[in-house]
């Protein structure tokens, strides 16, 4: 088995002004990205700790603003698929409903409102209402395979909450399919495929058995969805990941599977939600029907603001240097949320 988990203590020194200005070391750890060698950093910093935040006076401005994807005006305000893509117009299934976006990101870009509910508490999540806006996703999505083959290069995002980017509280996700990859989609879909070339083996399968034997970052199963957290996160606090097994499509994921990845979510956001965590991305990755280097996952970052000045959690090191630091390990948030899978936390 070809993964490797390197990581390297690196130190600092400063005189402190604490201290009577005597010298200070000051450690972090560089860990490097196992399939994309991209560098993390990871320091304890105590002054983040997310503090419940009262988000009535937000959904109440959302509201008083206008929301058009509430029942009222969901019908009369979005837009309609051209009759050749689908003559229905939109998709429904149960409470969601999928429908092109006016703002479009990608050749076929649609918007997915997840419920009737203008607002949705992270522990209010249901299996159902999950699992049909992951169904009307697919089925709109293999619609779009149909209609136009290369548009072959499928993800999907859900920014939750304003600090995410969000400008709409109502829950949606964005549904898209295009010619070619998005630029993290393209890193992930050549390194699989070079390190399946190199070793032939399948990275994501060689990982979640390391991952399963080291258990230090092993969340836990739901069904075929094996959770993990990421040794070289992204996210300031939290970095989880979803990987499918087996399934190098969202085209190929069974009903079943969403069930089980709904569960992990409900899980995942229940957690969240214990923490203080109120905002987050979602980005699903799926490969092309196929190649079996590759295994469709999703990936989940909290965002927040933070201090008294609500300072943004994201900084020049993500925007501009593609530089990643946490100040909590994976570790510690594994041996968290782990109860939340075992059936210890309510």
């Amino acid at each position: 088995m070809a993964i490797e988990l390197k990581k390297e203590v690196l130190q600092s020194r400063f005189l402190d002004p604490l201290n009577n200005f005597n010298e200070k070391v000051h450690s972090f750890e560089v860990r490097v990205d196992p399939l994309t060698k991209r560098p993390s950093y990871l320091y304890e910093w105590r002054r983040v700790t997310p503090q419940k935040k009262d988000l009535a006076s937000i959904v109440q401005k959302s509201l008083n603003i206008g929301c058009p994807f509430c029942p009222q005006a969901i019908k009369s305000v979005t837009p309609k698929f051209v009759s050749q893509l689908l003559p229905q117009g939109r998709i429904q299934m149960g409470e969601a409903c999928i429908f092109p976006n006016a703002t479009p990101y990608a050749p076929y870009s649609a918007i997915l409102v997840l419920s009737h509910q203008h607002f949705v508490g992270l522990p209010d999540f249901t299996r159902e209402m999950l699992v049909n806006g992951l169904i009307a996703s697919q089925t709109y999505l293999k619609r779009v395979q149909e209609y136009d083959a290369g548009a072959k290069y499928i993800y999907i995002g859900w920014n939750y909450m304003p600090a995410s980017g969000s400008s709409q509280l109502h829950p949606h996700l964005q549904v898209e399919a295009a010619y070619f990859p998005t630029p993290h989609q393209k890193e992930l879909l050549e390194a699989s495929q070079q390190y399946y070339t190199i070793n032939g083996t399948n990275f994501w399968s060689d990982l979640i058995t390391k991952e399963q034997e080291l258990g230090e970052r092993y969340i836990g199963n739901t069904g075929n969805i094996c959770w993990l957290t990421s040794f070289a996160p992204r996210g300031k606090l939290l970095d989880i990941l979803a990987i499918f097994q087996h399934r190098d499509s969202f085209l190929k994921i069974s009903k079943t599977e969403f069930r089980d990845f709904a569960q992990g979510l409900e899980r995942v956001f229940r957690y969240m939600s214990d923490q203080n965590y109120y905002s987050f991305n979602l980005s699903l990755n799926s490969g092309v029907v196929g190649d079996n280097y590759f295994w469709t996952q999703a990936r989940i970052i909290p965002r927040m603001t933070f201090l008294e000045i609500e300072v943004s959690d994201c900084t020049y090191y993500d925007v501009l240097q593609d530089l990643h630091f946490s100040i909590r390990y994976p570790e510690d948030t594994c041996r968290e949320l782990k109860k939340y899978f075992e059936g210890q936390a309510k």
